[in-house]
């Protein structure tokens, strides 16, 4: 027990977070600062497509998350378009197109199957639009 009674041992500056003696003084932080953790401020639009390029020419993705600073997880989010949002743009129908769609499942009775094919879409997404076009006209 008399080894909890008395005083506690002072602090070296070395070892404390802080030394009252010096209060101008910061010490230094023994980890750097955390990396951003939004993608879009870690990584550049250019650097995106770099990455991308770089696995389309058969890079892995753990070479490229090492040589990025990200996760493996967001280098296949990137290549599989997940958060490449310029690529999903790139993917949806034009209002022409959703009424063409909508007028071949009514008049020339395609089916919602064939549709999807025909426009490169899932078939949610024809079942989507058709209800859609619906309500709208």
């Amino acid at each position: 027990m008399d080894r909890l009674s008395g005083p506690l041992p002072a602090r070296v500056p070395e070892t404390g977070p802080s030394a009252p003696d010096c209060a101008g003084e910061q010490p230094s932080t023994a980890y750097p600062p955390a990396p951003p953790r939004a993608l879009g401020e870690r990584l550049s639009p250019a650097e995106r497509t770099e990455l991308i390029t770089a696995f389309n020419a058969g890079v892995t993705q753990e070479t490229l998350a090492a040589e990025h600073g990200i996760s493996i997880r967001w280098v296949k989010r990137l290549v599989h378009g997940t958060s490449n949002r310029p690529q999903a743009a790139a993917n949806r129908l034009t209002p022409d197109q959703r009424d063409d769609l909508a007028r071949g499942y009514r008049s020339a009775g395609i089916s919602q199957n064939e549709l999807a094919h025909k426009y490169g879409v899932n078939l949610s997404t024809v079942k989507r639009i058709l209800r859609n076009h619906v309500t709208d006209g």
